[in-house]
């Protein structure tokens, strides 16, 4: 497979004065020499600080304090205070033409601030810790508890002194990590990162992920940060599934030797904390010299890379099928070619970017995989297939207590191979024997609980598999016994235990086994049978059943009672038989449970229960009679509709007391015919009924009033017609209507009779409904001996006085009004409105016209359908 070097992404880093701050760094220190003083060394010591590229001229610390302790009190020696010597921004290309294998490629720049001082320091046994600690770290970092990031962030290194192995360390230079920061991480992906460093005194270097540090300052100590906490230093706290040594999840690693991050990044894009601790050893040997810290905030970017990866190998241990999956399929993948390594074979291959093969036989294949074959942006990676089916993986439990041995059992099975290797773990963490590899091993647990065993077997062949079982282990062994009882003392009584080993029953009388899981007594008193279970591992428990015996049998099936027909009632009986049968008097199935003790019973009329109870050969009978009355007919009367204002007198039948609800309106709720006095709205009354027949439960029913109210309408109050003129009436109110006087009506009866009066009159409607609710209303009619047309005024004077301040025409006779148009001298149309009822208020857009003569223009239609137009003049008058 080609080499992709996957580099990271990171978060800007900022030195803002608000909010969130740093984003990594890290401290080193290098040897000069001897001081000028006696016993006294020169050091060059150097902090590195990641932050944004860009920073605005108050949020750059141009200064920082670093604080130098004694290595072994941890007392605060001297506070150094630094001006920055170096600062570098790094920007990254997002052209296609760098990152052709990128997509989308994410925008990158940071700038690294760099302060370094030279400080001659005494020759001490202890030597020095050196730190710098300041607020705060970004927001929302991913592997790190939620509110945590408001905390600061800390960097230190440590120069060793004369005491342990090696006296000359103090004149060692700590490793100094290259500069390899400028890269990319897609999420879900796979990536490689250099977090490798060289040493100038040629030591070995070890490289491990370690826990990144705390630091308590907070936005009161400023950006730049004051004086350090004393060490030991604190560290921060990660969620989970997160840690020091896996901060970006279980898939990534990095190499001790190399110094190289790489894996599967996580599929949450965001921020990561990864710190890397590097220690030094004098070269051939095991001192440890010292140790350099650099830790980062990276970041995985919602991006994709277009590669082939496969796993190192696949083993196709169930079936000569397996399917097979490009663990990194984002990115600009327009293609798959898979060859599955079948020698001979033209046809095993497939284009399918999530293929299923079945080998044709047993044995090692190569596998390749080429993604974008002949295409742009091309990758291939080769994996071995190892194809040996069947292994069926699998172990037995024996045991079952604490404190004895539990006996595991593999009963793994391989077609091909043999089964050699096996790996328990018990799940009992604080025993230290909790890890076996043999074959069939015991355990003994010394607490009671549940424990998820689990045991990796694999075969000759690379086939591995794992297996988990929970098991629970006990203080006793697993034992059921018959539950507690009672005999007639004429039977005989089979007992029961159920386990796994052997058992003795106590005491020895009238028992027939003693040893026996299911022994046959008949004792003539009560007596209570004691069983012992010992399983084969030496686990002992003890269970017992107690036996009574009767020499008859109490059956009481209580009192007769009366209920309401239809209703269902419990048989309460009361009795110490085992087994019970009930019949009824009356031919039918009103019990729901016959054969139980208190079955349910619903007749419909009276019936006799008759119930045999018997405790083996004992028997004894009794019965009880359930009288059915039946419920209260309860009848509220019919629905009934009043005209408002009226009362009405309701009626109640089927009992001997009554209850009325609501009380609203009625002169009397407990009576069955109280009056409802003049209800004002529709109301719903509901009575409840009982009597004095047996039943005691009540019946409700209800009857609805309605309350008629007639509105009569017969329309506008006044309107006028010219002679022969036909006028439509329209009333409203109610279902029935009558007319009076009929002169010139064509019908009185109905709502919308045509009017042709002669003269002045007024019509009167009697408006009503079927139940006799009636109301009266009028309409005058004023018959004027004209044509139909438009009578128009002369003149107008809109003042807005009240009188005249509209000009319009009064339409008499008009069946509709189909133009009606105001012009001014010049022929400009002012007004243009068929609405009659408003008018022109002698204004054009709003703004007041002149003084003067304006022209008008009416057309309509009459009663006849014959055309009227209208042309003249109108005075406008101020």
């Amino acid at each position: 497979m080609k080499k992709l070097l996957i580099g990271l992404y990171f978060l800007t880093m900022a030195f803002t004065s608000l909010g969130n701050h740093t984003k990594g760094g890290w401290l080193y220190y290098e040897y000069l020499g001897n001081g000028a003083a006696s016993n006294t060394a020169r050091y060059r010591i150097t902090l590195k600080i990641y932050t944004e590229c860009f920073l605005s001229a108050n949020q750059w610390c141009p200064n920082v304090n670093i604080s130098i302790f004694n290595g072994g009190s941890n007392s605060l020696v001297d506070v150094q205070s630094i001006y920055y010597s170096d600062s570098m921004n790094v920007q990254n290309c997002t052209s296609q033409e760098c990152h052709p294998c990128i997509n989308p490629i994410p925008n990158i720049c940071y700038k690294i601030g760099t302060f370094t001082f030279i400080r001659e320091l005494p020759i001490t046994p202890d030597g020095y810790i050196i730190s710098y600690q300041r607020c705060c770290r970004i927001a929302n970092i991913i592997n790190m508890v939620p509110g945590s990031s408001s905390v600061g962030d800390t960097w230190t290194v440590s120069i060793p002194g004369t005491n342990g192995p090696d006296p000359t360390a103090y004149t060692n230079s700590s490793a100094k990590f290259s500069q390899n920061d400028t890269a990319i991480i897609c999420k879900d992906n796979f990536f490689t990162f250099d977090f490798s460093a060289i040493d100038n005194d040629g030591d070995s270097l070890s490289y491990a992920f370690t826990d990144a540090y705390y630091s308590s300052q907070g936005n009161n100590t400023g950006q730049c940060g004051s004086q350090s906490s004393n060490p030991p230093f604190s560290f921060i706290s990660y969620t989970f599934p997160y840690s020091g040594k896996e901060p970006m999840g279980s898939n990534v690693k990095i190499n001790p030797v190399t110094g190289i991050v790489s894996g599967i990044a996580p599929q949450e894009e965001g921020t990561y904390v990864v710190t890397c601790t590097i220690t030094e050893y004098k070269r051939g040997t095991s001192i440890i010299r010292s140790s350099v810290q650099k830790s980062l905030h990276i970041t995985v970017a919602d991006c994709a890379l277009t590669q082939a990866l496969l796993d190192p190998e696949y083993f196709s241990c169930e079936s000569f099928t397996r399917s097979f999956v490009n663990k990194a399929p984002g990115g600009n993948i327009q293609t798959y070619f898979w060859d599955f390594g079948v020698p001979g074979s033209s046809s095993d291959t497939s284009s399918s970017p999530n293929p299923t093969f079945t080998y044709p036989d047993t044995g090692t294949y190569v596998l390749k995989l080429v993604v974008n074959r002949y295409l742009p942006c091309p990758d291939s990676m080769l994996s071995v297939v190892k194809v040996y089916p069947v292994f069926a993986p699998a172990f037995n439990v024996q045991g079952q207590c604490k404190n004895t041995p539990i006996q595991f059992t593999d009963v793994s099975t391989t077609t091909y191979g043999t089964v050699d290797s096996w790996s328990w773990n018990f799940g009992d963490a604080t025993a230290p024997d909790n890890i076996s590899k043999d074959r069939n091993p015991s355990h003994i647990f010394a607490t009671g609980a549940e424990y998820q065993v689990s045991c990796i077997v694999s075969n000759s062949k690379g086939c591995k598999d794992t297996l988990n079982r929970i098991i629970l282990i006990t203080d006793r062994p697993a034992l059921e016994v018959t539950n507690d009882t009672l005999i007639c003392v004429i039977d005989t009584l089979q007992l029961k235990a159920t386990g796994f080993g052997t058992v003795v029953w106590k005491p020895n009388y009238n028992i027939d086994d003693l040893g026996a899981f299911s022994p046959s007594v008949s004792p003539d008193v009560p007596t209570r049978y004691f069983v012992t279970l010992t399983d084969p591992y030496g686990c002992a428990g003890t269970d017992s059943v107690f036996v009574d015996v009767k020499s008859s049998v109490s059956v009481r099936a209580g009192p007769d009672t009366t209920i309401c027909g239809g209703d269902a009632v419990r048989l309460n009986l009361v009795s110490d038989a085992l087994y019970f049968a009930w019949t009824e008097s009356l031919t039918g199935t009103s019990l729901d449970l016959p054969a139980t003790k208190s079955p349910m019973a619903t007749p419909l009329s009276t019936t006799t229960y008759t119930v045999s109870a018997s405790i083996g050969k004992c028997l004894a009978t009794d019965a009880i009679t359930l009288k059915a009355v039946p419920y209260p007919l309860a009848d509220a009367g019919v629905d009934t509709i009043i005209c408002s204002g009226n009362s009405l007198q309701l009626t109640a039948t089927g009992g001997s007391n009554y209850n009325w609800t609501p009380a609203t309106f009625l002169t009397n709720r407990s009576i069955p015919n109280p009056i409802a006095n003049n209800p004002s709205f529709n109301i719903t009354y509901t009575v409840l009924v009982r009597d004095t027949l047996g039943c005691p439960k009540a019946v409700l029913d209800s009857v609805r009033v309605t309350v008629a109210t007639i509105v009569a309408d017969a329309g506008p109050r006044d309107t006028s017609i010219v002679s022969e003129q036909p006028l439509q009436l329209v009333a409203t109110g109610s279902s029935n209507y009558f007319w009076t006087p009929p002169m010139g009506l064509t019908n009185v009866h109905v709502f919308n009779p045509i009017a042709s009066p002669q003269s002045d009159v007024t019509y009167i409607v009697k408006v009503s409904n079927n139940s006799g609710c009636f109301a009266y209303d009028s309409i005058h009619v004023r018959v004027f001996s004209i044509l139909a047309g438009f009578h128009v005024p002369s003149a107008f004077s809109p003042n807005m006085d009240g009188r005249n301040d509209y000009f319009k025409p009064i339409a008499i006779g008009m069946k509709s009004v189909d133009q009606f148009r105001v012009f001014n001298r010049w022929g400009q149309l002012m007004y243009s409105n068929v609405d009659l009822e408003v008018g022109w208020d002698g204004r054009f857009k709003g703004n007041e016209q002149a003084p003067g003569t304006y022209v008008f223009y009416a057309e309509g239609t009459d009663f006849r359908n014959m055309k009227i137009k209208k042309r003249g003049y109108v005075v406008l008058l101020r």
